[in-house]
């Protein structure tokens, strides 16, 4: 509970300070230099950008300078724009002062950090709102709280990266620095636990999952810890080789750990299971570029602000990789969430957004296009009036006309599946086959739903037995006439689902096949591989199917009846002894 509640917190105030990143301006100063650890104890310069204040005011690669401690090594770390920095340098020839003042990221390199702005913003709102419906609404407690800890690690982490481009002040935008590296480390920990739950198998790969968590986010808080302290004492560079390498052994560990869950996947996860390992793959080769060449001593230039566009992208896909299996193939267990409800609700913001647009576009058509200095005038304002009296006349139309076609466009896979159920049950009465009508009818739903299992039973004397069966789950053979199911089944002659988590045979869902008050038999299906409950369209196409094709097969296993000797017989006389046979 714990767990969920510091979730819920991180995404309710990460979504409005989100937000804020992505309109504030970009303030972090650029020097157009890096810097690493040198051989003695000293700080060696990995990379100078010609164009940039540093190279133009004389530092070059392979310069070694003192460390500098307090505010001086803070400013020079997250300075903003108009910040200088005085770096004493050593040369053989002795000790250069070299000076510089921080500039705004100029050109390409000042689109390609706004674009990194925009992304780590628009990456962390997405992760905080999915985390915050996969809290709210997963089946799966356990699950979901692992699931949605991984989103909002990610969220906090997009979100200090673009922070500390728009912080303006040097102490924050450094401890934005600093942050990211124990959000990575809350990243591995979440994932390291949904690997150990998700997908359910159990190897000895995901046994030491548990253990394996918590150790990396000491390890990652140790080392914001010792970073912290080295700001101050000039001393941090030190630590850099360690934490690098514990990095690339976690990146590591990572993807074995990926690599098991994709290779034991259960068939209903795995579609599931290799979008998300795919992803994170991707963002763990993506992780590993910077930190691998720094320890190999190949400075390429993805070791600078250039480089800053992969911290964007690890972020992105450690987010989207749990993100989009939550939404396609329901990783969680998750409620279909963009139903007819969101759906209401996303048209009505439509309508309102019109509506105050309108209001806008109007109060500006006076105020500038027509000449009236008073937008708040008679005029304006009966102009406003009249739009508004439009559009809320038509706004019933607005929504019905927007809601047909967003409901054509996320469930059109599902609007498709259930008119072929209904198509085939039309089709039943013209069928000369109660087998072969049965077996259509399971393939049908099997191929159209794709429950784990299918299965049409019929009466046999005193029994139900299994006359027809699809998919995976092999169904029971028959159920014996006083069963719970065909007693709940003929008392009631309505479809019912499974819904006691406790039962082995949750969320299957059972379709009486009745003629006359008589149960005939019955339509089974099984659960769904994602484990949600059948909606009720699903159950209404069902059950059309279900009792159409319980009406064939009735007439068609029973004998016919025997035709009258005389047309005058079916006209109020007696029947003969043949007849009656």
């Amino acid at each position: 509970m714990r767990l969920r509640s510091v979730i819920l917190a991180a995404a309710g105030f990460g979504i409005p300070l989100a937000l804020l990143v992505l309109v504030l301006p970009i303030t972090w100063g650029y020097g157009g230099y890096n810097y690493g650890a040198g051989n003695g104890a000293g700080n060696l310069v990995t990379f100078v950008d010609p164009a940039g204040p540093a190279g133009r005011a004389g530092l070059r690669e392979g310069d070694e300078f003192e460390p500098l401690r307090g505010m001086e090594n803070i400013a020079q770390l997250g300075g903003p724009v108009g910040t200088t920095v005085h770096l004493r340098v050593h040369r053989p020839g002795g000790e250069t002062p070299v000076s510089f003042t921080f500039e705004a990221f100029p050109a390409q390199l000042g689109t390609q950090q706004r674009f990194n702005k925009g992304l780590g913003a628009l990456t962390a709102i997405g992760a905080f709102i999915m985390a915050i419906l996969v809290i709210v609404r997963a089946r799966n407690r356990r699950i979901g709280a692992r699931a949605a800890a991984v989103l909002a690690a990610a969220g906090l982490q997009a979100l200090a990266n673009s922070g500390g481009l728009v912080a303006g002040n040097a102490v924050l935008a450094t401890a934005l620095i600093l942050l990211p590296i124990l959000f990575t480390g809350a990243f591995f920990w979440a994932a390291f636990s949904l690997l150990e739950l998700f997908p359910p198998r159990r190897t000895r790969v995901s046994m030491l999952l548990g253990w394996v968590g918590p150790a990396i986010l000491a390890c990652y808080a140790a080392i914001v810890g010792v970073l912290t302290h080295g700001f101050w004492t000039g001393s941090t560079l030190w630590l850099q080789p360690f934490g690098l390498t514990v990095g690339l052994i976690f990146d590591a560990a990572l993807a074995v750990a990926l690599v098991d869950a994709i290779g034991n996947a259960p068939p209903e996860y795995r579609a599931a299971t290799n979008w998300l390992g795919g992803c994170w793959l991707l963002a763990d080769a993506i992780g590993a570029l910077a930190p691998l060449s720094i320890l190999l001593h190949v400075y390429p230039i993805v070791a600078s602000h250039y480089g800053d566009f992969l911290s964007a992208a690890f972020v992105f896909l450690c987010a989207f990789g749990v993100a989009y299996p939550v939404l396609r193939h329901r990783l969680v267990d998750l409620n279909i969430f963009v139903t007819r409800a969101t759906i209401f609700g996303v048209v009505s913001i439509i309508i309102v957004g019109i509506f105050i647009a309108a209001e806008w576009a109007i109060g500006r058509v006076f105020e500038q296009s027509v000449g009236l200095t008073n937008a708040n005038g008679f005029a304006p304002q009966a102009a406003t009036l009249g739009v508004v009296l439009v559009l809320g006349i038509s706004a019933r139309s607005i929504h019905r006309f927007v809601e047909a076609n967003l409901t054509k466009v996320f469930f059109r896979k599902r609007i498709k599946g259930l008119a072929e159920i209904a198509r085939v049950a039309r089709e039943a009465d013209v069928s000369t086959d109660a087998q072969a009508i049965m077996e259509v009818a399971c393939a049908t739903v099997q191929h159209c739903i794709e429950p784990l299992g299918v299965a049409c039973y019929l009466r046999a004397g005193d029994a139900y037995t299994l006359s027809s069966s699809s998919g995976a789950v092999v169904s029971p053979a028959g159920y014996p006439f006083n069963d719970a199911v065909p007693l709940r089944l003929r008392r009631w002659q309505e479809p019912f689902e499974i819904d006691d988590d406790s039962d082995a045979r949750y969320h299957m869902l059972f379709l009486p096949m009745a003629l006359r008050g008589e149960l005939l038999g019955f339509l089974c299906c099984g659960p769904k591989p994602d484990r949600t409950p059948y909606l009720t369209d699903e159950i209404d196409a069902l059950s059309l199917l279900a009792h159409q094709v319980g009406i064939a097969a009735a007439w068609l296993t029973r004998a016919p009846l025997a035709r009258p000797l005389h047309p005058a017989i079916s006209v109020g006389f007696a029947p003969t002894s043949q007849a009656r046979e």
